[in-house]
């Protein structure tokens, strides 16, 4: 009768030791994810005369950035593993010899990711309403925050953007460029996408 009972709840003690650890590992939480990113960006970009920024016909797809009553510009951008979506710019500051913004990708669910932008900028000698004018900007993407699915996100990209003018209109001096780039970098999440 003793080994019976001691065997009994050895038994139930191993029954329950199971229960718990599967219990266990079914809630435990998930693992940071960490994917290799190319963004692809690209859109339209319009200037006057004097080089000022014109609004987009593009820009009324796009949301302001969270604290930017207007975004700067908005292009579009699609990505493996994370999606396409809109891509805007908050106001710039200078900090030494680099512009540094704000920006959204914001995806079409509506779920966003958001960071800091650290531009330097390469001029294109000829003059800026010559066709195939082409100025460039090496970049450095800061990822730190995000909404939904991206939310805890962070991360780097490097690029290298290229806005080159296709078409100018002579009679009023607006110029019009294809804007283009391309991050490689690594974001890390809090879970798998």
């Amino acid at each position: 009768m003793r080994r019976l009972t001691i065997f009994l709840v050895v038994s139930s003690l191993a029954a329950v030791s199971g229960t718990l650890s599967t219990a266990t590992s079914a809630h435990a939480p998930s693992q940071p994810h960490t994917y290799r990113t190319v963004i692809n960006l690209s859109g339209d970009e319009y200037h006057d005369a004097q080089n000022n920024v014109l609004p987009s016909p593009r820009q009324a797809k796009c949301p302001a950035p969270p604290g930017v009553p207007v975004p700067m510009g908005c292009w579009t951008w699609t990505a493996k593993h994370l999606g396409h979506g809109t891509y805007t710019l908050g106001q710039p500051s200078l900090q030494g010899d680099r512009l540094v913004w704000t920006f959204t990708y914001m995806d079409s669910r509506g779920q966003s990711l958001t960071g800091n932008l650290a531009e330097g900028y390469i001029p294109d000698p000829s003059p800026s309403d010559a066709l195939t004018h082409a100025n460039r900007y090496p970049a450095t993407y800061t990822f730190t925050g995000g909404t939904g699915r991206f939310a805890g996100v962070t991360g780097s990209a490097m690029a290298t953007a290229t806005t080159i003018t296709v078409r100018v209109d002579r009679a009023t001096g607006t110029a019009h460029s294809n804007f283009a780039s391309k991050s490689v970098g690594s974001l890390t999440l809090p879970s798998k996408l």
